[in-house]
Order: structure tokens, then C-alpha cells, then sequence
């Protein structure tokens, strides 16, 4: 059998790569004599990802099919918008604050990746991000950026 390098592979790798350098910075901070520390939970992430990472390159050994699917020059054009939007979101993010700016994002991602049902898009992006706020500034007390225009 003649080894072919494929994409699944390669990813697999690198996410089981990523996996191992997330876990070594982990393992480095300093432990806490009484209950999490802050290395714990990117310890359990990285393990997450060293798994999922070996099973993708498994898998994809294991099935040897190239990959059918060309991407287009309007796929290449959405990535490109996405990281646009991703740097502008993290340069506009400490001006207009996090609620603000996120349900934008969230629904500019969701139509670029296709999801076009407007009114559910909205919806879902709003409610998405006041989730997301009540759980890390409500719950774990993690300070978000807030509105500082002036």
C-alpha cells in the first residue's frame, strides 16, 4: 500500500500538533494548592485536541480518498471578508464594546458560510451573544469589553 499525503492528514497532524504545544504552555503555569488553577482547563482542551486531532488523521489514512471538492474563487473571497471582518471586529471591539459588536459579526459569519434566513440570523446572533455575555460576565465575572466611545 503506497502512503498518499492527503488534507485530513495533514490537518489531523497539525491539530495534534497544536494539541501538544497548548498542553506543554499548560503544563508551565503554576498550580494551585485548592481547587482549578489556571492551567487546568487549557490541559483538558489540548487533550481534546491531541484526540479528535489522531482520529482525523486516522481516519483519513484509513479512507484514502482525494479530496473531490475544488474550492472557488467566491469561497476564497468569503475567507478573505471573514478575516477582514475578524481584524476590524478586534480593532472595533474596545470602542463599541462587546454586546454591541459581536451580534454583527456573528451574523455577518453566518451568511458568509451560507445560512440565509435573515430574520432567524438576527435572532440567533443576539441571542447568541447575550448568552455568551451572562455566562462569562454574569457567571465566571471575566470583564468584557463595554461601550467607550466617548
Amino acid at each position: 500500500m503506497r502512503l498518499r499525503f492527503i488534507w485530513d492528514t495533514g490537518i489531523g497532524i497539525g491539530i495534534v500538533l497544536f494539541g501538544f504545544f497548548i498542553l506543554i504552555n499548560a503544563l508551565n503555569m503554576p498550580n494551585m494548592p485548592l481547587g482549578l488553577g489556571p492551567g487546568d482547563f487549557p490541559e483538558i482542551v489540548s487533550i481534546g485536541l491531541i484526540i479528535c486531532g489522531i482520529i482525523l488523521a486516522i481516519q483519513s489514512i484509513r479512507k484514502m480518498e482525494k479530496t473531490k471538492k475544488m474550492y472557488s474563487a467566491n469561497s476564497l473571497r468569503d475567507i478573505l471578508i471573514l478575516i477582514f471582518l475578524s481584524l476590524l471586529y478586534v480593532y472595533l471591539v474596545s470602542y463599541l464594546g462587546f454586546l454591541y459588536l459581536t451580534p454583527f459579526l456573528m451574523f455577518a459569519t453566518m451568511y458568509l458560510f451560507g445560512y440565509r434566513k435573515i430574520p432567524y440570523a438576527i435572532v440567533i446572533s443576539i441571542i447568541f451573544t447575550l448568552l455568551v455575555y451572562y455566562v462569562f460576565y454574569g457567571i465566571f465575572k471575566v470583564p468584557l469589553p463595554q461601550f467607550s466611545l466617548f
